[in-house]
């Protein structure tokens, strides 16, 4: 599976990708491997203000 965006890929989600092209996963469980690593990377960044503020809202907006 090629992505457009390679250059902007996470070094360490790229080798991830390369591990399931060398087992070859189906690209729809690439895909879903793709979106939980960058989610995960996404909330790693976020400091922990942040997160207290997400999950309040997400606990007001229920």
């Amino acid at each position: 599976m090629v992505f457009e965006r390679q250059k902007s890929i996470h070094p360490t989600i790229r080798k991830c990708l390369q591990h399931l092209d060398v087992i070859k996963a189906d690209d729809k469980t690439k895909q879903v491997v793709y979106m939980y690593m960058e989610t995960l990377l996404r909330e790693s960044c976020i400091t922990p203000m942040e997160r207290q503020s997400k999950e309040s809202e997400h606990y007001i907006n229920q």
